[in-house]
């Protein structure tokens, strides 16, 4: 059982997750686009949050490659993430769709090069009582902010299973709702993996699944929901296409062996999250990492980014993205 000084480490290694569900228009409104100068290419710079996308960044980092060095950094906040990229000094950079999206919209040149994180975010219990929506009618479930999109997806369930009303949501911190469920003060709440599995050791595995939103998202669509990709700096991508080509091969190429052969790459990001290593392998059960081009994703991004503008427009800028979005089109 982890102690209580574990359960701090992981609210606040874990702290960037929160951008992972949150809306992110605030902090991006006033961005312009900025040209990027030529970057060394013997050490180029990969800027990921504290996410699953982080766990094969870190075995390409490891790994290399004759061609390309590797440097993986991470970010926490919405306006670190704005800085590096004006700065122009970063050429890939992991986000959630949505937020690369809203980036694009307000003029900054990224460009979305694969898809590599799906679904991997659960609305739990801390009873075991509850395994379907319908058994949560008049209770309430608390979400990670306002108008992201565990928010939106969440409010698109409910209207399918014809319970919009009939369940009250509620919104808070990720630390804040993992504390409270900690402590019995909450008992329902959407969060992603890892951060799941470091509270149910917590719990002595008393938190429970009611809904995995990816299962529920291929009920609906008969397709995955896309979460998390990587993209690039299209200005630099412009005069670096072999650059970009060898990026894909590494990192599509280390998400593979993470999945087949997780230890190497669990290893080399226990350290990172600030959890055990024990944690982060009963974590990648319910995590899905699936590499898929931008142009290849594209039908899914956009679907899923259609659910969120009908809800929440300005999670995505407002708009659809055109087909500059997605590299290679």
């Amino acid at each position: 059982m982890l102690r209580r000084r574990t359960l701090h480490l992981l609210l606040l290694t874990l702290t960037g997750l929160i951008i992972l569900l949150g809306g992110c228009s605030r902090s991006a409104e006033d961005v312009k686009e900025t040209t990027v100068p030529s970057t060394n290419v013997e050490n180029v710079v990969l800027l990921s949050p504290k996410a699953p996308s982080l766990i094969p960044a870190l075995l390409a980092e490891k790994k290399g490659s004759p061609d390309m060095k590797l440097k993986v950094e991470t970010w926490d906040t919405i306006e670190q993430l704005l800085a590096r990229i004006q700065n122009g000094n970063v050429p890939f950079v992991a986000a959630p769709l949505n937020l690369g999206a809203n980036i694009a919209a307000k003029g900054l040149p990224l460009q979305l090069l694969h898809v590599n994180t799906w679904g991997s975010m659960y609305l739990i219990s801390t009873s075991p009582d509850a395994h379907r929506l319908a058994d949560l009618t008049n209770e309430t479930v608390y979400i990670p902010g306002q108008s992201g999109p565990p928010d939106i997806v969440t409010r698109f369930l409910l209207r399918k299973e014809g319970l919009d009303g009939k369940i009250k949501l509620a919104y808070s911190t990720v630390p804040e709702m993992m504390q409270q469920l900690a402590a019995g003060t909450i008992k329902y709440a959407v969060l992603p993996e890892p951060m799941i599995s470091g509270l149910r050791v917590k719990l002595d595995g008393r938190l429970y699944e009611v809904i995995d939103f990816q299962k529920a998202w291929r009920a609906q669509f008969g397709e995955d929901l896309p979460q998390t990709g990587i993209f690039v700096n299209r200005e630099w991508a412009k005069t670096h296409t072999k650059e970009v080509a060898q990026f894909q091969i590494m990192y599509r190429d280390a998400l593979n062996e993470t999945v087949l052969r997780p230890e190497e790459s669990l290893k080399l990001s226990a350290e990172a999250f600030g959890l055990p290593q024990a944690v982060l392998s009963a974590a990648m059960t319910k995590i899905s990492l699936v590499y898929k081009d931008a142009r290849d994703a594209k039908p899914e991004v956009e679907r899923y980014f259609q659910i969120l503008l009908q809800d929440a427009p300005e999670s995505i800028g407002g708009r659809l993205p055109d087909a500059g979005f997605y590299y290679g089109l």
